[in-house]
């Protein structure tokens, strides 16, 4: 046997089979005739759905000599696969656009991910409309803007939003729609088909009719170029009145909790910082706060694979070194989630990256008390981590390294924190630990886990009821 191999079936091919239901495509290198054509198929495949693929190198073939003719001509990239399709859509979607009275657009994180953030915020600069994020597209829709109408989720949005999208507007724009149990309020979104578009990366629908195969990226910069040419074609006259999120806690001091801490932290953020938001409390807290201008945001709400951020945030890090980004990287994480994945600090600092790590300690898994019952042992964790000492245990000693490591119990002490003229700097690595309550959970949080306990409550009793007719039927006799 082979290391790295089962000893059932000692082919390091198996792994290939293993990546089958979560990949997009797959190679395997082993015909020199073929492997720059495949590798080129795998990347193009990767780059278009924005999803992961697998290629299997042998390493008798890692210094096989290629024909390098290929890299002199760029991968094609083009989404474009049905034009007239395409141009049909975008008519539909213009004569919508015209006859509709009061419009809005509504960006998801699908248009991020797939590239079209630019071409979002340049539709709705262009169109003037009032637009809205969700949870994972907060970020998108500059909040600064006197277009933001504010973060729509359901019957979890903030006073007014809802009804806003929802009601008020007989025309919705949704960009990159994600359709989650998180994203959508529990299930709780009601926009009506006959006023809804979508644009999605495997289809496009158009108040219900539905154009499977359509990627919605060339969809979307063929709008925007119409839109460009004529934009008094467009032109509405309802009255766009940028949302201001209301302040949740108006305390000025004693202990800190869950409705003061993100909008703190939102208002902490710069133009152009990097903010990555962990699974758990912080993700349904922090769509509370509003962001500075051209803040990308990112969390996972939907997949929630606690810890993940430690990681993800080297990732940015590394990027934005290469790319020469100016702006800040922000880590916001809970103690529990970064126990799962606290060595990556050490790389960050063996790198000298700079990143502001907010670390949110709320004694173990909050959000799990929050959904299976506060006293599970499971979502206990060590509490006897010292915080303060992580930076100097993972390299932050060694002579000549600068870091900071700061805590925060009450309003006053985070005040004085955010507002240090060095903290904002980040010019060195920092943590700031943050202490809330135990049980302590942002209000979105509370409101959807109400939602399911009740759906699983109704299934239930439906269920019960079902059982109780087929006994009196005689079903099982």
């Amino acid at each position: 046997m082979i290391h790295h191999t089962l000893e059932a079936n000692p082919d390091h091919g198996v792994y290939r089979g293993m990546s089958e239901p979560i990949r997009s495509t797959s190679a395997f290198l082993n015909d020199e005739k073929t492997m720059a054509s495949e590798i080129d198929r795998v990347l193009i495949t990767a780059i278009k759905t924005r999803l992961p693929v697998y290629l299997f190198v042998p390493t008798d073939v890692v210094d096989a000599p290629l024909n390098a003719s290929r890299l002199e001509k760029p991968l094609d990239l083009s989404l474009s696969t049905k034009p007239d399709v395409e141009d049909l859509i975008v008519e539909q979607i213009v004569d919508a656009l015209e006859m509709s009275k009061k419009p809005c657009i509504l960006a998801d994180v699908l248009a991020k991910r797939h590239a079209a953030t630019q071409q979002t915020r340049r539709l709705i600069e262009l169109a003037g409309y009032p637009a809205f994020s969700t949870i994972l597209g907060k970020g998108l829709v500059d909040e600064t803007s006197p277009l933001y109408g504010g973060m729509y989720n359901g019957t979890r949005s903030f006073p007014g939003i809802r009804e806003a999208v929802e009601n008020d507007s007989d025309l919705v724009l949704n960009i990159g729609p994600h359709l989650t149990s998180s994203n959508t309020g529990a299930f709780s979104r009601q926009i009506k088909d006959e006023n809804l578009i979508m644009l999605h990366p495997h289809y496009c629908s158009v108040f219900g009719k539905k154009y499977d195969e359509i990627h919605f990226l060339p969809v979307l910069e063929k709008l925007v170029a119409v839109v460009e040419r004529d934009r008094k074609r467009f032109t509405k006259q309802h009255q766009v009145t940028r949302y201001v999120n209301p302040i949740i806690d108006k305390s000025t001091s004693g202990p800190l909790r869950q409705s003061y801490i993100w909008q703190r932290i939102g208002r902490f953020t710069k133009p152009n910082d990097i903010v990555f938001v962990e699974v758990g409390t912080a993700q349904f807290g922090m769509p509370d706060s509003t962001l500075a201008s051209n803040v990308q945001y990112e969390t996972q709400i939907y997949w929630s694979s606690i810890g993940y951020t430690v990681g993800a945030t080297l990732g940015a890090l590394v990027a934005a070194k290469e790319k020469g980004h100016k702006g800040r990287v922000i880590l916001v994480v809970g103690d529990g989630s970064l126990q799962m994945s606290v060595q990556e600090i050490s790389t960050y600092i063996r790198n000298g990256f700079t990143p502001t790590i907010f670390l949110i300690n709320n004694d173990g898994y909050t959000i799990e008390r929050e959904i299976h019952g506060p006293e599970q042992q499971y979502n206990d964790i060590c509490t006897s981590w010292d915080h303060m000492k992580l930076l100097e245990f993972f390299g932050g000693r060694q002579k000549g390294f600068q870091s900071r490591s700061v805590q925060a119990h009450t309003i006053e002490e985070l005040e004085a924190i955010l507002t240090d003229t060095e903290f904002i700097k980040s010019d060195r690595i920092q943590i700031c630990e943050v202490y809330v309550p135990r049980l302590d959970v942002p209000w979105i949080l509370r409101g959807q886990v109400d939602a399911h306990k009740a759906r699983v409550k109704a299934a239930d009793e439906q269920q019960r009821k079902t059982w109780e007719s087929l006994v009196l039927a005689g079903a099982f006799t």
